[in-house]
């Protein structure tokens, strides 16, 4: 992915964005979404640019799960008690692990769509096995 090609790609996002009332943000070292301040960060140390358009795509993914609470819930019922702080929750349960993982990969997943729909240009193949390798991250921190 050359410079423009990024630039028209986070322009379209950014635009995405301002629809759902969020802000896209270049973070350092890190990429998240934050819920409550509606910040989608993606990590902009990333040497790739496409790696930061996946990771920015993977952060919309997860804010485009928190859209509906009631939605959420029904997805993850143990990571949104951890997550709206409704009620105490084991992390080293194997059930909030397991749906951590799957939390992840649905966020990968989102991402991919979202970048269909926005006309995002980017190899399938390619995307996940980016996203896998993340997600294995979860994997192993979960055994």
């Amino acid at each position: 992915m050359n410079k423009k090609q990024f630039n028209e790609n986070l322009s379209k996002l950014d635009a995405w964005a301002i629809t759902k009332r969020l802000e896209v943000c270049k973070g350092y070292g890190v990429d998240a979404y934050y819920h409550d301040e509606r910040h989608v960060v993606y990590d902009k140390k990333l040497r790739q640019k496409k790696h930061q358009i996946y990771s920015l795509l993977h952060e919309c993914g997860h804010a485009l799960a928190f859209q509906s609470k009631q939605s959420y819930k029904n997805n993850f019922p143990t990571l949104h008690k951890h997550r709206f702080k409704e009620a105490k929750v084991n992390k080293r349960r194997n059930l909030f692990k397991v749906e951590t993982i799957i939390e992840e990969w649905d966020a990968w997943r989102r991402g991919f769509s979202l970048a269909q729909r926005l006309d995002i240009s980017i190899n399938q193949e390619d995307y996940y096995n980016y996203a896998s390798r993340w997600v294995m991250t979860y994997i192993r921190r979960a055994v």
